[in-house]
């Protein structure tokens, strides 16, 4: 599956490339998006590592979070915005049935940052999180916070 994950950062690559051509308003610069789109990938293998979950399918679910923004370049209610674009994407995916949805479910889900759901939804939840705050941005919403502070100390990290 590992290079199977390798094909699939390549096609995210090329879909970023393809939406940056496009003439549009966007709350994240398509740079950002990359980034973010790879690092909380490898964040996910990491937690995906400590909590027991598949690392290749939390690494998939972790880089594929914020499509709905891609798409819309909005931040609002992106999550729920990406259901459509992250199952055209897995369409030609070789995974399992219940793994795509299971990647759907966790996009999905993943703005639900004060509710606690299936172990991948709380990995890309938690690499979501943690990605940001290592980026430099100011986490300040108490269930955003609740979630950093928890997720450090799972690490041993002091915030």
């Amino acid at each position: 599956m590992k290079w199977a994950f390798i094909n699939h950062m390549e096609r995210i690559n090329e879909l970023l490339g393809n939406l940056e051509q496009e003439e549009m308003k966007r709350d994240y610069p398509i740079a950002w998006e990359r980034t973010h789109a790879a690092s909380c990938a490898q964040v996910g293998r990491l937690l995906a590592q400590k909590r027991g979950v598949d690392l290749e399918l939390a690494a998939l679910a972790c880089s594929l979070h914020d499509i709905g923004r891609w798409y819309t370049g909005l931040q609002g209610d992106h999550a729920l915005r990406g259901e459509e674009p992250v199952r055209r994407f897995l369409e030609s995916s070789s995974l399992k049935e219940e793994d795509k949805k299971a990647v759907v479910q966790a996009v999905i889900r993943h703005s639900e940052k004060g509710k606690v759901g299936s172990p991948l939804d709380e990995i890309v939840k938690d690499a979501d999180v943690l990605d940001c705050y290592f980026h430099g941005d100011e986490i300040s919403k108490p269930y955003h916070l609740a979630r950093l502070k928890e997720v450090m100390g799972e690490l041993n990290l002091e915030s």
